[in-house]
């Protein structure tokens, strides 16, 4: 009987430990899911203005961001009913007509960088620190 007994407690112990472990991993699933941004940064890293800056974010809420200088950055405020973000669109242009546009998808939050930058064929290009999210 005693040897049913222990056995049953070790069982009990090992469930116990395996249902914590699950729940620990469901809570940093949610908590990452429920990130939120109050606003996106958007920096211009090419030796033009940038104009007519938009961004856009989960499909349809859109921010006029307007111009950037060079070598200068800005913000585009989330509304407060609007911060969790799981894609960003950003578009706009520079001086002589050229576009630029990027889209990503994941976890955006206020640590969320848009950095828009040109190659030496001045081919403009936008790269992001969002990280990616498979939920």
């Amino acid at each position: 009987m005693k040897k049913i007994s222990k056995i049953l407690v070790l069982v009990l112990v090992a469930a116990f430990i395996v249902f914590g472990a699950l729940n620990m991993q469901d809570q940093e699933v949610v908590k990452a899911y429920n990130t939120e941004a109050s606003y996106i940064t958007i920096k211009n890293s090419t030796a033009f203005k940038l104009e007519n800056v938009h961004v856009i974010y989960n499909g349809d809420k859109e921010l006029e961001v307007g111009d950037i200088r060079t070598s200068s950055s800005e913000t585009a405020e989330i509304l407060p009913d609007d911060r969790q973000i799981t894609e960003v669109k950003i578009s706009g242009e520079i001086f002589n007509g050229r576009k630029f546009s990027g889209t990503f998808s994941g976890l955006v939050n206020n640590d969320t960088l848009l950095t828009v930058d040109m190659d030496e064929d001045f081919s403009l290009f936008v790269t992001s620190n969002i990280d990616n999210f498979d939920y």
